[in-house]
């Protein structure tokens, strides 16, 4: 079974959503990050559909063919949290494994964080959250909030297909059809305008305070050796903090890790996914 929607929350805001594989299996929901949809696990998808379970891919707020509300508390970290729940809702999911890549990285743990009962098991793919983001803090001077009007008449073909590179590694480059993809949501120009509302916003370093000491949700940690955003020493944090953590490193792989090395990113998630659930001990 495969399944395109918009789909309507609770609080109005209409969502994208693709469904792949039996409605009745194990759910699976992928978040993808800033600036990405339900592209970013094109590679995915059909994976975890074929190993049984129910994949789920979901345009956040803001992005893809997702709605794009303008007021600046919509792209808090809360916000986005209140609004995966509501997606899960509007799903009748009352549990489900959670992949969330890069900015859904902290999004997805404090979902856990906060329902743990709603999570089978978590993945974060090149997870933001602890530590400064040096991109975030040059966009933040770079494009401050008086910016945001004009913002859209500077979204260009090619500064996208500049960004998009710069988040690969050394394995492969991104297709043009892969640009075209990443830049077809600057067709509403309110796109680039919550994105510039997320720099601003959301809190990129959320995992700093030591929340996550207190996850007891099956973790595994996936990160491109060749990462240009999330710092190496990230996960050092995460084994420090999250004992029980799974950590893979890839070689090569730069941000987009799932977009880059999906054969071991899908072998490392299915593995991880599959294997009976052990909780944490306190």
């Amino acid at each position: 079974m495969h399944t395109t929607a918009l789909v309507e929350l609770r609080s109005g805001v209409r969502v994208g959503v693709t469904e792949k594989g039996d409605p009745t299996a194990p759910a699976v929901v992928c978040l993808p990050g800033w600036g990405g949809s339900q592209y970013l696990f094109r590679h995915n998808v059909p994976a975890l559909a074929s190993a049984g379970f129910r994949a789920i891919a979901v345009d956040l707020k803001g992005h893809g063919k997702s709605d794009k509300p303008m007021g600046t508390e919509n792209y808090s970290l809360p916000s986005m949290v209140a609004h995966v729940f509501e997606v899960l809702d509007v799903l009748r999911l009352d549990k489900a494994s959670l992949i969330g890549q890069s900015m859904a990285g902290p999004v997805a743990a404090q979902i856990s964080l906060d329902a743990p009962e709603r999570v089978e098991k978590l993945v974060l793919l090149a997870p933001v959250g602890y530590g400064r983001i040096l991109p975030i803090s040059i966009a933040r001077v770079l494009a401050p909030v008086s910016l945001s009007r004009a913002l859209p008449a500077l979204a260009r073909r090619w500064l996208f297909r500049l960004v998009v590179k710069s988040m690969y590694g050394d394995l492969v480059m991104p297709s043009e059809g892969d640009i075209d993809a990443y830049f077809a949501p600057t067709d509403d120009p309110d796109f680039v305008r919550a994105l510039h509302r997320l720099i601003h916003h959301f809190d990129w370093s959320s995992f700093d305070d030591g929340r996550l000491r207190a996850l007891r949700v099956p973790l595994l940690v996936i990160r491109g050796d060749a990462d240009p955003i999330v710092p190496f020493n990230v996960l050092n944090r995460f084994q420090r903090e999250v004992p029980h953590s799974r950590i893979i490193r890839v070689p090569g792989a730069g941000h987009l890790v799932s977009e880059e090395a999906p054969e071991i990113v899908n072998r490392a998630m299915l593995e991880f996914l599959s294997a009976p659930t052990r909780l944490p001990q306190n």
